[in-house]
């Protein structure tokens, strides 16, 4: 029969796996040009969106994309769709494996794969 300390260790040492995992497709990085946080691909950098003249953290195989929702363009992954995010009440744009996960500095759910 297991102790409960082995369970407490076994179940900390998951929990650890499962937040490594999640880093390994997303990660906080921190825009210069806005002064925000965002949860991005790990690959992102500033890029300007040649609409809109913002910048914007992206990969640098991101391509520019209108969200019929909101009616603007963004600089997405080519595979990305309109995802409805009902923390925020809006329609973004996210690939379709991409989950919804609490940003830690921002305190805002945003898509991230």
């Amino acid at each position: 029969m297991m102790r409960v300390s082995g369970v407490l260790e076994k179940a900390v040492l998951f929990a650890a796996l499962v937040a490594c995992m999640a880093e390994a497709h997303a990660m906080t990085k921190y825009n210069p040009f806005t002064r925000q946080w965002e949860q991005v691909s790990p690959d992102a950098v500033p890029r300007v969106n040649p609409v809109t003249g913002k910048w914007e953290l992206a990969s640098p195989d991101a391509v520019l994309k209108l969200n019929p929702f909101t009616k603007q363009y963004h600089l997405v992954p080519a595979d990305s769709v309109p995802r409805y995010n009902p923390y925020t009440r809006q329609w973004e744009l996210a690939p379709p494996s991409s989950r919804l996960q609490l940003n830690p500095r921002s305190n805002t759910w945003e898509f991230t794969r």
